[in-house]
């Protein structure tokens, strides 16, 4: 968890408020649309967001207007939003060999050495795949970006 982190251990009120509002976790996690058997790291921040609310709310009297809930609901929340943030961050690592929706795999898309372009590879792969198709020797591929491609307005 980034941020605080707990410094101390829980004293027995706090361990006794954190074990008596423990179902909030699967709470928050099913508001969050994580369900219930999310993987344990989520789990694991949401425990520890629901263990800082309980050292917090027991320490801070300016809490103790609110209801607990209130307070751990926030900090369980929260964890898990930044832990999924993380892991949505993280690098992905692809397959080279992985297929793709048109049949190829990802090395088909790879320069073949007489380009520096793995566009260039598409483009002559499509000029060819046309050629073939409507039987002419020769043709033009051309590829716009989105924001620059004719009847479309740049973004």
């Amino acid at each position: 968890m980034t941020g605080k982190t707990m410094t101390r251990p829980l004293t027995d009120a706090e361990r006794a408020l954190a074990e008596r509002y423990h179902n909030l976790i699967y709470r928050v996690m099913h508001d969050l649309h994580l369900g219930t058997e999310a993987d344990t790291d989520l789990y694991g921040e949401a425990a520890l967001g629901l263990m800082l609310a309980a050292q917090r709310y027991m320490t801070d009297e300016s809490l103790q207007k609110y209801r607990f809930t209130t307070i751990a609901y926030s900090r369980i929340r929260n964890a898990l939003l930044r832990q999924r943030h993380k892991e949505r961050k993280a690098p992905v690592a692809l397959s080279l060999d992985a297929w793709r929706e048109d049949g190829g795999t990802l090395y088909d898309v790879l320069p073949d050495g007489r380009c520096a372009d793995p566009a260039d590879v598409i483009i002559r792969q499509e000029r060819a795949a046309l050629q073939k198709a409507h039987a002419v020797r020769s043709c033009r591929v051309y590829r716009f970006p989105v924001c620059a491609a004719p009847g479309r307005e740049a973004a």
